[in-house]
């Protein structure tokens, strides 16, 4: 993971398989044989109504393939039940490579991801609020997307570390929550 993402934004492997354990949290692996060639980490906590895509990378000799936009595209059939995916991808104003930040901005938007026009400042991290809606469950409008990625985290994190690391905002940039 750390080839893929930048310092700030990773996890401790043990919040990881601590979310695993407790269930609200489940990570594929692609493989081409036996080569790992993609791997994404989905959160769902209990009760909630969407899935959010914490971690999604496809190994650098197998991009440009469509293997990216197919694993996309299957997501929402493998969240059974999720009324829409929330993706959260860096802010290119605040990305240490912001053409690649601007590139995956892209890729999603190809791929039907809708942008919220919502940003998310989570720890040392900013990030752009995507949501892919889930076929046959309607269009999620961008607030209550927004709202229902609030939710995930009330439901994931403590109170403390809600107040201290995680704020969101508007699209004319006044805070959110």
């Amino acid at each position: 993971m750390r080839r893929d993402f930048p310092p700030t934004e990773l996890k401790p492997l043990s919040m990881i398989l601590n979310s695993e354990a407790d269930g609200t949290a489940h990570t594929w692996g692609v493989f081409d044989g036996e080569t790992l060639a993609a791997y994404l980490l989905m959160v769902r906590p209990a009760g909630s109504r969407v899935s959010q895509l914490d971690y999604f990378a496809v190994l650098p000799e197998y991009r440009s393939a469509g293997l990216g936009a197919q694993l996309l595209a299957d997501l929402p059939q493998h969240e059974r039940g999720a009324q829409a995916i929330l993706i959260e991808a860096e802010c290119p104003d605040k990305a240490e490579d912001e053409a690649m930040a601007v590139r995956r901005l892209g890729f999603y938007a190809r791929c039907g991801a809708r942008d919220t026009g919502f940003t998310e400042h989570l720890f040392d991290a900013w990030f752009r609020i995507l949501v892919l809606d889930c076929p046959g469950a309607g269009t999620f409008a961008d607030r209550q997307a927004v709202d229902a990625l609030v939710d995930c985290y009330r439901r994931t994190i403590s109170e403390t570390e809600w107040q201290k690391y995680v704020q969101f905002y508007c699209p004319d940039g006044t805070k959110y929550c």
